[in-house]
């Protein structure tokens, strides 16, 4: 399918100077063909508001004091949900 794809997106650059994007998905009514992606379950978890207070200058000290909070509850939410979604007790959230 790669490949096929490739030749005909060549072919038609080079007729129209422009590579043409080609997709390859289902359609809205029936699956074999279309523009609409195919269905993927998404999984969103929502966890507790940070709560911020609005300051017009706010020091390096303050953002980081809510960045660190954030970081916080992001952790607390991954190991709170990792079991829903295949993961091992022993894997843990890293932040680069």
């Amino acid at each position: 399918m790669a490949v096929s794809v490739y030749v005909t997106q060549d072919r038609l650059q080079g007729i129209m100077g422009v590579a043409m994007p080609l997709f390859h998905a289902r359609g809205v009514f029936q699956y074999s063909f279309g523009l609409m992606p195919y269905r993927q379950a998404i999984n969103t978890v929502v966890g507790k508001p940070v709560a911020v207070v609005q300051t017009p200058s706010p020091t390096s000290e303050d953002i980081e004091r809510l960045h660190q909070i954030y970081l916080q509850s992001l952790t607390e939410l991954f190991e709170e949900h990792k079991h829903k979604y295949g993961l091992q007790e022993h894997q843990h959230l890293t932040f680069i």
